[in-house]
């Protein structure tokens, strides 16, 4: 059987017990959890069906522009981002995905559990009084670690336990050695006195894996549709829509009664026992406040008044570090992660990870072709022809060198929102204030890398100017927690206001944490699904 044979002929015609919109790590994961327990699942997927037999073949759809038709083809969603940060206004294309792995088709795959401190996120940041940052999460680490552990195995997390916080029962794949460079990296930070961990990292290494940073043409990267959707509609029974743009969810009182979409050139209506919204923290708002009717005329789910509130991003700085000598770099790239900063002298810094990021000029041309786009402040039209010559240079100075990037945890605020509006792309904009708080914190974390290694290495910060936003770690519009008045999702991913929708994208997190969210947010699915599954 090949996926294109789970696209049912007359969706609408059936009932459903779950409609799941978009088939990332959120959605993809749920999607599985619910057709395993033996759930008619049907995905509504914006983009492709890539995996697989793809449908991403022949002529473009009518209407459709070129450049629209070449970025769903290649997994990549298909239109700019716009909004206003500090920073002043951009618009520009975000690393999204789009398609049948939603944005785990561009990921790294470097999959790493949040700390039990993050599920107490005030404690951290006493001073923070201006932002909204709540004293727990609804669920503990506790609570999450059973997920953790099963989402480890279905996405075949390869890796060793972190020494700061190890877990006995745990079950890592062992990794592919590391490169002789990374050793020496390593015994390096080791003598600085950092507690190094080889990198929890989705990947199975087949021979000649790039770590793709892009969708990966081999089952070799541990994206949502080659670990869940594919085994969803090719092994338990789930049914896909792809090419299918939803454009409300219909509700009367606290029941969600269906999707309406547009699919195959005509508009369908769609019915399910219960609807889960997954996105994406960026687009998950809009749908939301965007199915407005006499019984929800603030916006689905929104009495709250904080569906599209909370906007998270976390922060990124990118270091070289160089031992000064030749050692070869044949290995994986993603090789090596750090916690240490996480508590540093009363301070919540953040992790320190090695980057998927070879510094070659294709690369290091891209990262700076992508810094000048969603950056208003930065070189601009004087320095941008440059950019080619930059990177070549920039390669030369750093032959003997490897990448670091830092993640810095960013604060939820009540101001920073997605916001509705139909004249953008999209049909959405967002507003992004960076706070001076979360500046000082990110000036720190460079410090004290800077400080601690540069006696042993040669470490050059290599990100320009003070916005190093990443957009790609997006989160917290749709929040969960005990309070309905300060939430939108109770502990269970479930609107407050309905009975029967849920949202299990990033959108659900109250703070950010100071590393990589897609475990957390698989794991997080795989737990809503057993909620899902008893409640039907």
């Amino acid at each position: 059987m090949h996926p294109s044979e789970r696209i049912p002929a007359k969706p609408e015609a059936e009932e459903w017990d779950v409609i799941v919109i978009g088939c990332g790590m959120g959605g993809g994961t749920l999607g599985y959890e619910l057709a395993r327990l033996g759930r008619r699942v049907l995905f509504l997927e914006k983009g492709h069906l890539l995996h697989g037999e793809s449908d991403a073949t022949g002529a473009p759809e009518p209407g459709l522009a070129q450049e629209l038709d070449e970025r769903l083809r290649t997994a990549r969603w298909p239109l700019r981002l716009r909004g206003k940060t500090t920073f002043g206004d951009v618009e520009f294309y975000a690393p999204l995905g789009c398609g049948s792995a939603g944005s785990t088709s561009l990921y790294g795959a470097q999959l790493e559990r949040f700390r039990p401190s993050d599920f107490q996120p005030r404690a951290s940041y006493p001073k923070a009084a201006d932002s909204t940052l709540p004293d727990e999460w609804p669920i503990s680490y506790e609570d999450m670690l059973p997920s953790y552990r099963r989402a480890e195995s279905l996405f075949q997390v390869c890796g060793t336990d972190d020494p700061l916080c190890p877990d006995p029962k745990g079950e890592l794949r062992e990794p592919p050695p590391l490169s002789e460079r990374d050793s020496l990296l390593r015994d390096i930070f080791t003598d600085s006195g950092l507690h190094p961990y080889r990198s929890h990292v989705g990947m199975k290494y087949v021979p000649g894996c790039e770590e793709c940073p892009e969708m990966c043409p081999r089952p070799c990267k541990s994206d949502a549709g080659n670990i869940c959707v594919l085994p969803a509609l090719l092994q338990h029974g789930a049914h896909i829509l792809p090419r299918c743009e939803v454009t409300r969810i219909d509700a009367k009182g606290r029941r969600a009664t269906g999707v309406q979409a547009r699919w195959q050139g005509r508009n369908i209506e769609l019915r399910a026992k219960a609807v889960a919204v997954a996105a994406g923290a960026y687009m998950t708002p809009v749908l939301l406040l965007r199915s407005k009717s006499p019984d929800w005329p603030d916006g689905l789910a929104n009495s709250s008044g904080l569906v599209g509130r909370n906007l998270m991003l976390h922060v990124s700085d990118f270091f070289t570090v160089d031992p000064g000598e030749f050692r070869s770099a044949e290995g994986p790239r993603k090789s090596l992660s750090m916690t240490d900063f996480y508590n540093d002298d009363g301070h919540k810094l953040g992790a320190l990870q090695s980057a998927a990021f070879p510094l070659v000029p294709p690369f290091i041309e891209a990262y700076l072709r992508y810094i000048d786009q969603r950056d208003p402040q930065w070189w601009r039209e004087h320095t941008a022809p440059l950019i080619p010559q930059l990177a070549q240079a920039a390669a030369g100075a750093f032959q003997t060198a490897s990448v670091m990037v830092t993640i810095v945890e960013d604060l939820p605020y009540f101001d920073n929102r997605i916001i509705v509006d139909e004249n953008a792309p999209n049909q959405m904009r967002f507003e992004y204030r960076y706070t001076d708080e979360l500046d000082e914190r990110s000036e720190r974390f460079r410090k004290r890398v800077t400080r601690l290694l540069g006696s042993k290495l040669r470490v050059v910060n290599v990100t320009w100017g003070k916005n190093n936003i990443n957009y790609g770690h997006v989160c917290g519009t749709c929040r969960f927690g005990n309070d309905a008045s300060s939430s939108v999702l109770d502990r269970n991913n479930r609107a407050h206001d309905l009975d029967n929708l849920y949202v299990v994208d990033a959108s659900f997190f109250p703070s950010s944490g100071a590393i990589n969210p897609s475990l957390t947010v698989a794991a997080n699915a795989l737990r809503v699904g057993s909620a899902i599954h008893e409640a039907l």
